[in-house]
């Protein structure tokens, strides 16, 4: 078997291992506390069910990356995967800015506006999308990117690995070609960061805030509508500018936004 092809079985078996540890996790975190969830149906639980359900897929996930990399792979995690706060407050801070400069757009263009809701849920986006961002990174940035790279080039990893993190989302309502496109150059610019930087908690902290600034806003988030702390008021029927009930990611106003924060980050590389 060639190497290519051997990368390619690796990544196969990651993604059945993933979901193996993602079932018993699930069977050991959520079914004790909600039997009834054995359906896989979330639209009837509270926000606690949901807090729970994303930690039990977080520890699928760092469980089965932790049996690839220690027990097939016989690798060290490296620097790659360290906690590094510097770089996590940076990613941060750029998922803000982006989410924001694609809101402010908006109601420039008198397509959205914006009235106070409650604070009440903010502390559960918050939980909520610091656990996502970090299993979604591990898979895809983490082990995904890293193992493509080893093979191919940089560049083919990086589009690779985005056209499989956008792909992930086929499934989400209201998902089509416009947010398929954001996505996948959202995964770009994700993997972009992750290796100028070549620590993954960068581009966790742009997932996390991307996510998070979303639903505070009001916006659905890749499809999923969460209470936010304003709420959204669509003042035109143009959902492929206003982002409709998918969210930012399902504007067109989004695209060149995340183009330029694109060409930024390979000019500092």
């Amino acid at each position: 078997m060639n190497k290519s092809r051997s990368i390619w079985w690796q990544i196969f078996w990651f993604f059945i291992l993933w979901f193996v540890f993602c079932i018993v996790s699930y069977a050991i975190v959520v079914l004790p506390f909600y039997p009834e969830a054995i359906q896989l149906s979330r639209e009837k639980y509270d926000d606690l069910f949901k807090i729970v359900i994303n930690v039990s897929i977080l520890i699928g996930t760092l469980s089965s990356m932790w049996y690839v990399k220690q027990k097939v792979e016989k690798t060290s995690f490296g620097n790659f995967y360290r906690l590094n706060l510097k770089s996590f407050l940076g990613g941060s801070i750029l998922g803000i800015i982006l989410i924001l400069l694609c809101a402010f757009f908006m109601v420039l263009s008198s397509l959205v506006s914006f009235t106070y809701l409650s604070v009440n849920n903010v502390l559960v986006l918050i939980l909520i999308f610091i656990v996502v961002a970090i299993s979604e990174e591990v898979i895809f940035r983490g082990y995904l990117l890293n193992k493509l790279s080893e093979r191919l080039s940089v560049q083919w990893a990086v589009i690779i690995s985005s056209l499989m993190f956008s792909m992930m989302h086929i499934g989400n309502s209201h998902f089509g070609l416009i947010g398929f496109t954001n996505i996948f150059l959202s995964g770009m610019l994700l993997a972009m960061v992750a290796l100028k930087d070549q620590n993954l908690w960068v581009s966790i902290g742009l997932h996390f805030t991307w996510n998070l600034t979303q639903a505070i806003l009001g916006f659905a988030v890749s499809g999923h509508n969460e209470v936010g702390l304003l709420k959204l008021n669509h003042l035109t029927s143009l959902g492929y500018l206003s982002g409709g009930a998918l969210g930012v990611e399902g504007s067109l106003l989004l695209t060149p936004i995340i183009f330029v924060a694109m060409l930024l980050v390979k000019r500092m590389s």
